[in-house]
Formats: structure tokens, sequence, C-alpha cells
């Protein structure tokens, strides 16, 4: 890459991330209660579960799986006490559930080996939506990304495969400005940077170089759960600056 791309990547991303001191390194643990269950959240991000973070997120950056040893959900039945569920996850800093009890919504803040800030399960266990957050993406026409994937198929099916590529109206959005993203995409990621735009959730993403990503409003996301002919059709809530968002689910549920 010539030394003038460089300097234009540097100063671009400048513009929306911003230095770290040092790395995230922290646990929490989250808990909601609803008329029938408890929900909880817990994550390890200290140095006790770097290694095996490293390996997910330099690989598949799938933490979905009996090889996460770092975060989970579990849902509690509080009339039994016992566990509907206790699954695999990423991790998260807000988790809601519907009111009809039926999904929980959970979001994240934490970028630093974190694939997935926005995830959707059934009070089941079951994951319906998964996404991960950034505050840029490539903006394409049908025509660009057409050119795009014949130049760079196996690129393109990667990205797809990480659930990375979104659809609205004309154009097509692939969230790609992520870390270790670089070195897995090759020359398609210089292509991409080509197309960079802001995220097609809303202008008002921000994030660090490496611990955080600011998408929603932290004080009061007033997440809602919105449906259309009594299926989930898509999530509402706040931006950083209060502006309404929402997030389309993927799957068509009854």
């Amino acid at each position: 890459m010539k030394f003038s791309t460089l300097i234009l990547i540097f100063l671009t991303v400048n513009n929306l991330a911003f230095a770290d001191y040092a790395s995230y390194s922290d646990s929490l643990r989250l808990k909601i209660e609803t008329k029938n269950y408890i929900i909880v959240h817990f994550h390890n991000w200290t140095q006790e579960t770097k290694e095996q973070r490293y390996k997910m997120i330099s690989s598949n950056q799938d933490p979905f799986n009996i090889e996460n040893n770092y975060a989970y959900i579990e849902c509690i039945d509080k009339r039994t006490g016992k566990s509907l569920f206790k699954r695999p996850s990423s991790a998260l800093t807000k988790i809601q559930a519907s009111e009809d009890e039926k999904f929980i919504v959970c979001l994240s803040n934490i970028k630093i080996d974190n694939p997935f800030q926005f995830l959707i399960y059934t009070i089941n266990g079951d994951l319906i939506e998964k996404r991960h957050i950034s505050s840029q993406e490539a903006k394409f026409s049908k025509q660009e990304l057409n050119s795009f994937m014949q130049n760079y198929p196996s690129q393109y099916e990667q990205l797809r495969a990480l659930n990375r590529i979104r659809k609205l109206k004309n154009y097509i959005y692939i969230d790609f400005n992520s870390l270790s993203m670089p070195k897995k995409l090759g020359l398609a990621w210089n292509q991409l940077y080509q197309h960079i735009a802001g995220n097609h959730l809303s202008d008002n993403f921000s994030e660090t170089i490496t611990n955080w990503v600011y998408w929603f409003y932290e004080a009061g996301p007033n997440i809602k759960f919105i449906y259309k002919k009594k299926k989930l059709y898509c999530i509402e809530l706040l931006d950083t600056k209060m502006g309404t968002m929402k997030i389309n689910v993927s799957q068509n549920l009854q």
C-alpha cells in the first residue's frame, strides 16, 4: 500500500476513532427479571480468557460454541428455579426481555475480541439474530457490488458467512472495518475502503481504536419490540444522540 494511502486511511479513521489508554480487561454480570424469568449474562474479558478469545477472533469469529469460556447468557424459570437455557454469547452490556417474555434483546458497546454487539434470543435459547456493529461500512450500488463479487468472490463469501452484508433500498452495505479484517480480506479490504460510508443504521456512531463502539444511547436505549401479524418484525432503539433506529429481524418467526 502506498504511503499516501496510509495517510488517507489514518486521517479518515481518526475522524471517528479515538485512542484507548489500555485494552478492556474486566468482567461484568448483568441480571434482569420479568414476571416469570430471571435472565443473567456474564462475561470475563480478563487475562484469564485472553488466549481463548484470541483463538476465536482470529479464526472463525464464532463465540457460540462449547469452546467459549468467557461469556454466557442464562434464563431461569422463577417458578421451578430450573435453567431453561444457558448459552455461550458475546460480551454484552445491556439485556432486555420483551413484555410478552418471548424474546431477549442483547446490546454491547464492547469492541475488542467481540464479533457481535447485537443479539436476539428466544426465551427458549434460540439465537435468531446476531450482528456486528461498527461506525463505518462500505456502501455499494448493485452494479458496484456485482463488480466486487466478480473480483473477490471468496472474500464476499467470507463476509456473507459472518452476516456482514445488508441491503437497504438501492444500496448494499458491507460491515468490513474491524480488527483482523485487513489480514483476512487482503486486497479486497482496500477495495471496500474506497466505498467507506457511515453505518446504514445511523450517522451517530463512533468508536475507539480498540475497546469500544458507541452506537446506542447507554443511559436508556428505549428498546421496543415491533410486531407485524404477531411476528417479531424489528427492534427499535435510540442511537447515541437519541435518534430512533430500526434493526430488522432476519428470520420470519411465528
